[in-house]
């Protein structure tokens, strides 16, 4: 190889070099926490608040970093730290600004008991036999936080032939999304996924969530859950009927995002010790048990919730101070000054009285452990302060039950 061969196969290497450096670092930004950006859409950011405490943030990092949190024995929280708010004593209301009055809150209980009963769900599509009786309540799309697409038929269909085209697209899309089948012979809506093979179906719906704890549903994944919806369509030979359109999807996605961004906030009070020594971990742990706390998910104390409705615990105990958890191998060795009680309020049923509930175990520490309990920034937690929460969390549960989402609900659940 001569000279200027050499030198040209130099240049060619560096220009490829170049090439593939640029287009790694144009396509690292388009990248969010797994999400694939389309070069023509906006960037989407996580939703910003202010940073919760070590503690809590120390329970939210680690149910960010497990694979399913659906399964946690634990509080669902938002899905990064950054989405922590947490409620003060001295702060503005939280919630979105909803010209719904609190006085009103009382109006409101009939929204929340209608919306906890079972559904038999029509999809509105025009099919009146899409409501067939029976017991138990359907496994349906919620159409406060889904855009459906319905495929109606006469049928019947068979589940794996409907199941084979839904899995070769359905990696397409990131949202939560789901498959549901209104039996041919049943006349019940049910998801295929948890279906047995041999079932069929005269309808079929498809559902994707427009937004949750990473945000709203971009143009780009509409588009894709259409498109997978037509293939569908086309293999089943059936009509598509959309509860939206796609820029209406959209919409309601951004909406449904501010509404969530609004809403999402933790409750949370300390105990510092009186002592200067502070709380010894075998005395935390006999104070937690005493009070009926069990530990748990993520190396900390919760209050089970006995009620099919909302978290699986109602609030959590934790350690004010890094790490947050405590070991059960160095309990009796642990010291601490301060441990904090915290709940996620759009996901607890009831959140005021789980709220009063929190209040009464953190008085409950006081006594055994010999401490006081103060606000965020360790100041005295007055009747006042305790009221001025309390008016929060009354304002949040009323802005979320006029929109027709009731704390602690399924659909709460998968949004917050």
């Amino acid at each position: 190889m001569n000279l200027r061969d050499a030198l040209l196969l130099i240049g060619l290497v560096i220009v490829v070099g170049v090439v593939i450096g640029s287009y790694g670092r144009l396509r690292l930004p388009l990248r969010r926490r797994g999400h694939q950006r389309w070069p023509d859409e906006p960037r989407q950011t996580p939703r910003t608040v202010s940073q919760p405490p070590p503690a809590e943030a120390a329970v939210l990092k680690a149910r960010r970093e497990s694979p399913t949190a659906g399964g946690l024995d634990i509080n669902p929280g938002p899905a990064t730290v950054s989405t922590g708010r947490i409620l003060k004593t001295d702060g503005p209301l939280a919630g979105s600004g909803s010209a719904v009055d609190i006085e009103h809150y009382e109006e409101l209980e009939g929204i929340e008991s209608a919306a906890l009963m079972p559904l038999n769900l029509s999809l509105d599509l025009g099919h009146p036999e899409a409501t067939g009786g029976g017991p138990g309540r359907q496994q349906t799309p919620d159409d406060k936080i889904d855009f459906v697409i319905h495929l109606p038929g006469s049928g019947p269909v068979n589940r794996n032939k409907v199941l084979g085209v839904y899995k070769q697209n359905e990696y397409l899309l990131e949202k939560p999304h789901q498959i549901f089948g209104l039996g041919y012979l049943t006349r019940r809506w049910s998801n295929l996924e948890s279906d047995r093979e041999y079932a069929q179906y005269s309808d079929v719906a498809v559902a994707i969530q427009l937004a949750d704890s990473r945000g709203p549903a971009n143009g780009s994944e509409i588009n894709r859950f259409v498109e997978m919806s037509l293939k569908l369509a086309d293999t089943l030979q059936r009509p598509t009927k959309l509860s939206l359109t796609p820029e209406q999807a959209v919409e309601v996605a951004l909406d449904l995002d501010r509404f969530c961004e609004a809403n999402d906030v933790l409750a949370s009070v300390n105990v510092l010790s009186n002592n200067p020594a502070g709380f010894s971990g075998r005395a935390i742990g006999q104070a937690a048990a005493q009070l009926g706390m069990q530990f748990g998910a993520m190396n900390i104390f919760h209050l089970k919730n006995d009620n099919p409705l909302g978290c699986r615990h109602l609030f959590s105990l934790a350690n004010l101070y890094d790490p947050g958890s405590f070991e059960l191998d160095t309990l009796t060795s642990l010291k601490t000054r301060g441990l904090t009680l915290f709940m996620n309020v759009p996901c607890a049923y009831q959140p005021a009285a789980v709220f009063e509930r929190m209040i009464e175990t953190a008085r409950g520490l006081c006594d055994l452990l010999d401490g006081r309990l103060v606000d965020q920034d360790s100041k005295p937690l007055s009747d006042a302060g305790l009221k001025v929460i309390r008016t929060q969390i009354d304002r949040i549960a009323t802005d979320m039950q006029a929109r027709g989402i009731v704390p602690g609900s399924e659909a709460a659940m998968r949004l917050f």
